[in-house]
């Protein structure tokens, strides 16, 4: 998950993506962000769900289902992710800059404006909460003070936020993925988060610390586990 970091920049003015597609007042200020991210927000900007062919969605599904809600504990979900972020993504499996199997072949063959479509088709998609699920006390990484914990990046409901990185929707996630990609990050092994933002928060970090931490995202999310 992979060596560089030079795909989209952190963001110097906060892009408030409302769906399908942003208003051309929304993006006042883009003069003073990167070229990359130029490029980005214009994509994001022009994206049309409708466009998202059958095909594409069949293709999808193959591993996150066509409503984005993945049944495998393994595969993060699509549903309710920030287009921004499922869009960043996109980029860096088509640039190798994440190591994600078939996802950066599949990555490839998309256009950026079909990249684009389909973040916003599925970052319109909710992620369904599921009865008899209770929340639980939000360990210390989360709520540290100076927007050092979670919650700075993450928001204090789990689904991302959308300034200064594009930080994913955690709410829900499937704790075995969750704690594979807490687990990549800290060892190293994915390196397309910006300014390495990942990397030092999960620097030294237990795997004690991991697992509480996707047992409470997940009940945040009112997600039940999944069989393993």
């Amino acid at each position: 998950m992979l060596r560089s970091t030079t795909s989209i920049q952190p963001r110097q003015v906060a892009l408030k993506l409302v769906l399908p597609v942003l208003t051309a007042g929304m993006l006042t200020g883009l003069a003073g962000l990167p070229a990359s991210a130029l490029a980005a927000d214009a994509a994001l900007a022009a994206a049309d769900p409708q466009r998202v062919t059958a095909k594409q969605i069949k293709k999808c599904a193959k591993c996150h289902l066509a409503d984005g809600v993945s049944d495998d504990p393994e595969v993060p979900h699509l549903a309710g992710q920030p287009a921004t972020y499922l869009y960043k993504q996109l980029l860096d499996y088509a640039a190798d800059r994440r190591d994600g199997g078939r996802m950066n072949k599949t990555a490839r063959k998309l256009s950026d404006q079909q990249k684009a479509d389909l973040s916003v088709l599925f970052a319109s998609k909710p992620l369904p909460t599921q009865a008899g699920v209770s929340k639980l006390p939000a360990p210390a990484l989360v709520t540290a003070a100076d927007d050092n914990g979670c919650a700075g990046c993450h928001g204090e409901d789990g689904r991302g936020k959308n300034d200064k990185y594009d930080a994913p929707a955690l709410a829900g996630m499937p704790m075995p993925y969750f704690t594979m990609a807490m687990e990549s990050f800290r060892d190293g092994e994915r390196q397309n988060d910006a300014d390495g933002v990942m990397r030092k928060a999960s620097k030294g970090i237990s795997d004690a610390d991991i697992e509480s931490l996707a047992a409470y995202y997940l009940a945040l999310g009112q997600r039940e586990p999944m069989p393993y």
